[in-house]
């Protein structure tokens, strides 16, 4: 599925509304602000004020309450077809379609909570023996050959430097975690922690996140959290690091591409 040149216009008008959105994603606003690829599928009836919005990673979410019509279009698409160029549509969405509400939606459905840091909240200490530095051109190989992110999100290594306000924390000059923006947009940073093997249960993912919580917001930018509730580790993680719910979970659908 692809959207038509046309879309533009209703991708723009449908970003300066999303950006007040309660349930704004940064991955979803990359892709209608065109800094990620994507996929923007307008509501031909409210182009404007509803539209399907899919990240070429999977994200996705519906804008707005979709008309009949367009309802059908994203039912064949996400229950039927299942042609989607991502192996999985990962679906927040605060409008659940009718036809995922009941028994087809269930084997499909989790819960996800977002978390977000109050302005006073107190910094963490760093981790004893790690070394947090940004990620710059000259440690961008090594902290790919590690971690394998550099085009998980982002377009190119360039992209990922402006943008990613990555943070590498290495032990003894090896690298054992990463935290980086998997998207920016609208003042606000979507969180992505990874660790190495060796380095779980030590405090290296949080000495990273810490980090990259104080490089982002040195650069106005705000940090946001966001995990499945039944994610032990990373809900603990979030606690420690001071990020609070941002109200009630919400409901996820993790939709495979047909095989």
């Amino acid at each position: 599925m692809a959207g038509s040149p046309s879309d533009a216009g209703a991708a723009q008008a449908l970003s300066a509304r999303y950006r007040s959105d309660a349930s704004f994603f940064p991955l979803v606003a990359a892709v209608l602000s065109g800094t990620q690829d994507g996929v923007v599928l307008p509501d031909p009836q409210q182009p404007g004020r509803c539209a399907y919005v899919e990240h070429a990673f999977g994200f996705a979410q519906v804008i707005g309450t979709p008309s009949t019509g367009f309802g059908a279009v994203l039912q064949r698409r996400l229950l039927e077809q299942r042609d989607f160029a991502p192996a999985k549509v990962r679906l927040y969405t605060p409008w659940v379609p009718p036809f995922l509400a009941g028994a087809a939606g269930e084997p499909l459905r989790s819960e996800r909570q977002r978390y977000v840091l109050p302005a006073a909240v107190a910094p963490v200490p760093d981790g004893e023996g790690f070394e947090a530095v940004p990620v710059t051109a000259a440690t961008l190989d090594a902290m790919d050959a590690a971690f394998g992110v550099l085009g998980r999100f982002w377009r190119t290594a360039d992209d990922f430097l402006r943008g990613a306000l990555a943070v590498l924390v290495s032990r003894d000059g090896v690298p054992a975690a990463l935290c980086y923006a998997a998207a920016v947009a609208g003042g606000r940073a979507e969180i992505d922690v990874v660790t190495v093997p060796d380095a779980r249960r030590q405090g290296a993912g949080r000495h990273a996140a810490a980090a990259f919580v104080r490089h982002a917001r040195s650069r106005g930018v705000e940090p946001l959290w966001d995990c499945f509730t039944n994610n032990a580790g990373s809900v603990a993680l979030a606690r420690a690091l001071g990020f609070q719910p941002a109200g009630n979970p919400y409901v996820f659908f993790t939709i495979p591409r047909a095989s």
